[in-house]
């Protein structure tokens, strides 16, 4: 993928699994640090609570579970029987680990470890994350080095089957152990188990483009790779959904042309694959934005909301599917002044939400909107301001049906933020 945008290969060894954390008992809340002088107060409606991270906590991740969410991310690790100091909030250099909680009826549990490790990769756009499967196994993956230099990495696959108490690494997510890149997961149950999408670099060695691929995982046993597009952009983020029992997963493309339009393909229950491109936008770009779309599913509707500047006219848009991503409504663009894209999608009632980043002067406003049952976009509300360039991250929305949640990276403290509505 021969990307810009990495960050570190941090932290230092496996947490063992015989850790406890107490899942169903809240978590202290954290220390709140004195608000930044440019901050805004959230809107009516929405209230916070912070997660468990420590400062310095980087690469957050948000899926909804059951009534509650789930939260994942990368943060410091203290000083262990290594002698390693920790990480300042400043990012300098030291061990990280990767941690789980969930937030359950007002509170946090207490943080999971889930990996520590020498070989973390710690990354603002490609980050760890968790599904769990429809038999309540709880399945985290997270980027780790190969050890063979260069930008070459693997993703790593752990599982819990007592609620995040313990988890039990499974292995490597991919067959492939070439010396090149693997990321960028997006995951959704399926039958007894779980698909996962990723970007595999297997055929860049020779000078072809990264693939898009996925693999079926069911309790401890990883499945064969399958290939869904032979060429996608390199450093994109993916997002996937169900949907009527299959799933869909949307993505960058990337033709002979370098045109980077986003796709959406539809996985069936048989395993054949379908494919609409989402727009048409026709974006010429000769190097990847690292701006990838936003994917959700409510009941047979999908929704896909994407950024794109053909013509270096930055601008984002969202389109409805109303038969489960057979066939797609003209896109809609959603009203922004300096739009940044690193668009989320959450279903909401009969509609949809959306969360973007907007540019503002010196940094930039993470900005949310509902989308009606009819598809109409409403006015955005600001939630909250955020840095400039990276140190925004890429927020995460997620929804339990009725209740949204916002989780990300507030530079101004050097911590995450979590804001919630309640129905």
């Amino acid at each position: 993928m021969r990307r810009s945008i990495r960050l570190a290969v941090m932290a230092f060894c496996w947490a063992t699994s015989g850790f406890a954390h107490g899942p169903h008992k809240p978590a202290p809340p954290a220390a709140s640090a004195a608000p930044s002088a440019a901050a805004i107060p959230l809107p009516v409606g929405w209230s916070d609570s912070r997660p468990p991270a420590a400062a310095g906590a980087m690469a957050p991740f948000l899926v909804s579970d059951d009534d509650g969410f789930l939260a994942t991310w990368i943060e410091p690790a203290a000083a262990g029987s290594s002698g390693i100091a920790p990480v300042s909030a400043t990012g300098s250099a030291g061990p990280r680990r990767v941690r789980i909680a969930r937030w359950r009826g007002g509170y946090w549990t207490f943080p999971a470890t889930v990996r520590e490790s020498a070989a973390l990769v710690a990354n603002w756009a490609d980050v760890p994350g968790a599904v769990r499967a429809a038999d309540r196994t709880l399945y985290v993956w997270w980027l780790e080095s190969s050890g063979s230099g260069g930008d070459s990495y693997d993703i790593h696959l752990a599982r819990s089957i007592d609620q995040g108490i313990t988890f039990v690494r499974v292995g490597v997510l991919h067959e492939d152990r070439s010396s090149s890149e693997h990321g960028f997961v997006s995951a959704v149950p399926e039958g007894t188990g779980v698909r996962f999408y990723y970007l595999d670099g297997r055929a860049t060695a020779a000078g072809a483009p990264t693939q898009l691929r996925t693999v079926f995982v069911e309790g401890d046993r990883i499945g064969p790779s399958e290939l869904v597009d032979e060429s996608v952009c390199d450093c994109c983020p993916t997002s996937a959904v169900a949907v009527a029992g299959a799933s869909a997963v949307a993505y960058r493309d990337r033709t002979a042309e370098e045109i980077r339009d986003v796709r959406i393909a539809r996985r069936g229950v048989a395993g054949a694959l379908t494919f609409q491109t989402a727009g048409q936008d026709g974006w010429k770009i000769a190097g990847c934005p690292v701006n990838g779309p936003a994917l959700a599913a409510n009941a047979t509707q999908l929704a896909v909301a994407w950024f794109a500047a053909p013509g270096d006219r930055p601008r984002m848009s969202f389109a409805r599917s109303a038969d489960g991503g057979a066939t797609w409504g003209a896109p809609q663009r959603l009203a922004a002044l300096k739009p940044m894209g690193q668009l989320a999608l959450a279903a909401l009632g009969p509609g949809f939400a959306v969360a973007w980043l907007e540019g503002i002067e010196g940094g930039s406003e993470l900005h949310l909107a509902r989308i009606a049952a009819d598809g109409i976009p409403q006015a955005s509300q600001a939630i909250a301001r955020t840095g400039t360039g990276r140190s925004a991250g890429i927020p995460r929305l997620a929804s339990t049906g009725e209740s949204l949640a916002l989780l990300w990276v507030d530079p101004a403290s050097g911590k995450l933020q979590f804001a919630l509505t309640l129905p």
